[in-house]
């Protein structure tokens, strides 16, 4: 299978119900359709009783809600499961959008575990052509421009020797030649 990306999205609120809301928003299951008033309304069921749907805007997304002690603020925690379908940046994107339409917005970008270089150089390119730039630039500096795009800094930093996946492998491969 594809490499799973678990990213989380830090958002300027302490509302855990407000992280909820836009990672249905976005999450490929979405949100349970209810009859009436989209909060209070009464489930919609199909047959067996089991709640009908109204799908998120990612293909390929797990997402929660959800408020962090440690920083005191409000994450919209994702799982990509096919970075493919899902890019890492198109993710990105689409958190900010339904983010700023619920009143919030997205102040930092936290990576859990690893990730693969490629998804790193995607998004380097995608912020440099919105900014209309060439995206003729060394590989490092893509991921740079990632990291600060993303505000993949902001809370605990995101080390590219510590979380790209090739560049651990290429030091490792350093240190066992010696």
């Amino acid at each position: 299978r594809d490499s799973l990306i678990a990213v989380n999205f830090n958002l300027n609120s302490t509302s855990t119900r407000r992280a909820n809301a836009i990672a249905f928003d976005v999450r490929e299951k979405g949100r349970p359709l209810r009859e009436g008033n989209p909060i209070t309304g009464k489930i919609v069921r199909d047959a067996e009783g089991n709640p009908l749907m109204k799908p998120g805007t990612l293909k390929c997304t797990k997402a929660i809600g959800w408020f962090i002690e440690e920083y005191g603020i409000a994450q919209v925690s994702m799982n990509i499961t096919n970075v493919n379908v899902t890019p890492l940046h198109v993710a990105f994107d689409e958190v900010c959008r339904a983010a700023e339409a619920r009143g919030v917005r997205v102040t930092g970008t936290e990576i859990v575990g690893l990730i693969p270089k490629k998804c790193l150089i995607d998004a380097g390119r995608h912020f440099l052509r919105k900014q209309q730039r060439s995206t003729g630039v060394p590989e490092r500096e893509l991921v740079r421009i990632t990291i600060e795009s993303m505000g993949l800094a902001n809370l605990k930093g995101l080390k590219p020797e510590e979380k790209v996946i090739e560049y651990m492998l290429e030091a490792e491969e350093k240190t066992s030649t010696k």
